[in-house]
């Protein structure tokens, strides 16, 4: 999801941001003028407001939602709705919210250990039956976890909403192993998922989900971007 700050509009191409930093895109629209939308990204009596990225089927789609501006509209300020809700990821609290609000990994770790033990009995069995409760052991591990994860997102967003916060920024999960070198498979896929769950959930509440390199971030000033110490 972009807003006008993730996401530079023009009338022929979007500046977007990404994790390697700012991309061009050129539209590819209809020739027609009067068809849409051509015909509302060419008049300049509409203006952007926000943008949904998608790749399908190998190609790129950017649903972009725009209104007619009116006489009386105020021009937005820069500094309206520039709250930020960070997040960090651990191994023993699954999440931590700039707030100061956690979620805690303790019930998530005891799972990832009784299931661990459960795989590597069944696995010294060696038969087939042994293999098929194994698959069975992991539906019933995803499941739960995933039930967990979707709970955390929901309260991240509702922590999000009740501070006004216009984002939401997790750290890039690129290279989450080597940031986090205790975290074991099921905690990287646990990182991510919950990323995913909170993006698209947060759409509904129009809050803007996006990662940023964790480098600097504790000596960055949040007003300037200056990096350093005093």
């Amino acid at each position: 999801m972009y807003d006008k700050r993730s996401a530079t509009f023009h009338r022929d191409h979007v500046s977007l941001s990404t994790v390697d930093g700012r991309i061009k895109c050129d539209y590819i629209l209809p020739d027609d003028s009067e068809r849409p939308p051509t015909k509302y990204v060419s008049d300049e009596d509409f203006e952007f407001r926000m943008a949904h990225l998608q790749h399908r089927d190998g190609e790129w789609y950017l649903h972009a939602s725009m209104r007619k501006v009116e006489a009386d509209d105020e021009p937005e300020s820069d500094s309206k709705h520039r709250t930020v809700l960070g997040v960090d990821l651990g191994v023993n609290n699954i999440a931590v919210a700039s707030t100061g609000r956690f979620w805690s990994a303790d019930e998530f770790n005891h799972w990832r250990r009784e299931y661990e033990n459960r795989r590597g009995l069944l696995q010294q069995c060696g038969s087939r039956h042994a293999h098929e409760n194994i698959e069975s052991v992991g539906r019933k591990e995803t499941g739960r976890f995933e039930i967990y994860l979707h709970s955390v997102a929901n309260e991240l967003i509702g922590e999000a909403v009740e501070h006004d916060c216009s984002h939401i920024v997790f750290e890039d999960l690129t290279h989450i192993r080597e940031n986090i070198p205790k975290a074991r498979w099921q905690h990287v896929w646990a990182f991510r998922r919950l990323f995913e769950y909170v993006e698209y959930k947060a759409e509904e509440y129009e809050v803007a989900v996006v990662q940023v390199d964790p480098r600097n971030t504790s000596k960055r000033c949040s007003m300037c971007g200056f990096t350093g110490t005093v």
